[in-house]
């Protein structure tokens, strides 16, 4: 492998931006289990947009992976209201972007209802306004 020589601030700007992507990944399939549970839509398939380049709590577009456009939408505005009370920014804009999917399939149900409890804590202990809040 090739030794590069960056500097420490770079090499930790670098592991910053892999645990960002990590805990992104981790919070998709939180807030599909969330919507999952509160809608009885199984499964629930999500792609997230991210820009290149993006600051690391950055996501651009919400995009529910579903047939019925207002199933769609439904899902759409509650994951991006979870999204921001986990800490995430959705910031939309005119650049190139690449996707990271998030599903439920192959989670436990007990995953499934932790998840969605962390997620109502959240919005209970916390001055953001929820999805039924809306």
């Amino acid at each position: 492998m090739t030794n590069f020589n960056r500097p420490p601030d770079v090499v930790a700007a670098i592991q910053r931006t892999i645990e960002a992507e990590e805990r992104l990944k981790n919070d998709l399939v939180r807030v599909c289990c969330w919507i999952e549970e509160r809608h009885s839509i199984q499964p629930v398939k999500i792609e997230l947009q991210r820009h290149h380049g993006c600051a690391d709590n950055a996501v651009a577009h919400v995009v529910p992976l579903a047939r019925d456009q207002a199933t769609r939408r439904t899902i759409r505005g509650e994951a991006e209201t979870v999204l921001r009370a986990l800490g995430w920014v959705v910031k939309p804009e005119g650049r190139d972007i690449r996707s990271i999917y998030g599903r439920t399939q192959g989670r436990s149900q007990h995953d499934r209802l932790r998840y969605y409890v962390e997620i109502e804590n959240i919005f209970r202990s916390s001055q953001v306004a929820g999805p039924n809040d809306l």
